[in-house]
């Protein structure tokens, strides 16, 4: 059993707070946002380990593997799900033989979906013995094993986000990159809305994902051009912009430094012939990279963007380029986030302003 106490947890964010005061000491205008203690995580996943015959979930902690019988971090859903699906494994063999992974996905929609991992063919047996999960449990069950994708019900979970006075669904598809802490999310889109609500024209987002800001941003922005590398989340993505009504986001998939050399018109790419950029006029850029945070060829070709909005869940990486970006822009606001507590996850963001030539 993992148990953390709210004490514990105000303390674990005290010293991320010190931390990033001590790192941004000149920078005035700070804002911090935490989280709830428990019932944060909504998604989760967990190996498995066999004890006496039986099949209990796993993590490893400390280096070791240890059984898991309850997790309060995560949503109630999932904790539910938890108990009910570890019966119903041990009471199939067809469900628990070659089993070795179970991901959870939920939302404050009550939406649920369990994917069960396994190192076996899946046959139409163990497809009949799925269905009786989903329609026990009352959630999608999606299989999967080398080559396998078995959908039962959906492959996404519905989350409403909550930003300003407006809101916005958006599909969380599994295999697909979703913040895990959506209380905290809501604060995060809340704070690029509102140090964006001043901005105006068009934006070009990097590493949009499946649409988390991009969609907001359109609400803020004449056009949005979001771009993304992997092939899943661009699908969903544009799934997210159907739900949502969007006309004026333009997406393709690229790399961050691709999209960066047709913006500076280094390269032509047939996956934008359907964008004329000509007739966008950017001015601004939101960045959310992975935790390696941004290469060189990205921060070099950043220095002409007047408006640069960053977030990152890489502390060291932002710390690294935050201080290259600030070789041509000045940092008007900062803010961290506390997505992961429990853990010494740091995730941050910035708002950076061109220096204006003499």
């Amino acid at each position: 059993m993992i148990k953390n106490s709210k004490e514990e947890y105000l303390a674990l964010f005290k010293e991320k707070k010190r931390l990033f005061d001590k790192e941004f000491k000149n920078v005035s205008s700070i804002q911090y946002y935490d989280s709830p203690y428990e019932n944060f995580r909504y998604r989760a996943e967990f190996g498995l380990l066999e004890r006496h015959k039986k099949q209990s979930y796993a993590m490893t902690v400390n280096g070791q593997r240890k059984i898991i019988n309850s997790f309060p971090i995560v949503s109630k859903k999932i904790q539910e799900l938890m108990s009910s699906l570890i019966e119903l494994i041990n009471g199939n063999t067809l469900i628990s033989k070659k089993l070795f992974q179970v991901e959870f996905q939920s939302s404050r929609n009550n939406e649920a979906m369990i994917s069960l991992i396994y190192h076996k063919e899946l046959n139409e047996e163990w497809q009949k013995s799925a269905e009786k999960i989903h329609e026990k449990l009352k959630v999608s069950v999606i299989g999967r094993s080398k080559n396998q994708r078995i959908i039962i019900g959906n492959s996404f979970v519905t989350e409403t986000y909550n930003y300003l006075d407006d809101h916005f669904d958006l599909r969380l598809f599994e295999q697909c990159f979703s913040q895990t802490n959506p209380y905290v999310c809501d604060e995060m889109i809340n704070w690029v809305a509102e140090n964006s609500s001043t901005l105006s024209e068009d934006i070009m987002e990097l590493h949009c994902g499946i649409g988390t800001f991009t969609i907001p941003l359109s609400t803020i922005f004449d056009k949005v051009l979001a771009t993304e590398n992997s092939r899943p989340s661009i699908k969903g993505l544009k799934e997210n912009i159907f739900l949502n009504d969007r006309k004026n986001i333009y997406s393709a998939r690229l790399s961050g430094k691709e999209t960066l050399e047709a913006y500076n018109r280094l390269r032509v790419f047939r996956r934008l012939k359907n964008i004329d950029l000509e007739k966008m006029n950017i001015n601004s850029v939101f960045l959310d990279p992975p935790r390696e945070g941004l290469d060189s060829f990205t921060t070099r070709n950043l220095k002409d963007i007047k408006n640069i909005i960053y977030v990152s869940c890489g502390f060291e990486s932002f710390k690294r380029d935050i201080k290259e970006l600030q070789k041509t822009h000045d940092i008007l606001n900062l803010a961290m986030f506390d997505q992961f507590p429990f853990t010494d996850h740091i995730e941050s963001g910035a708002i950076l302003k061109r220096i204006k030539p003499d």
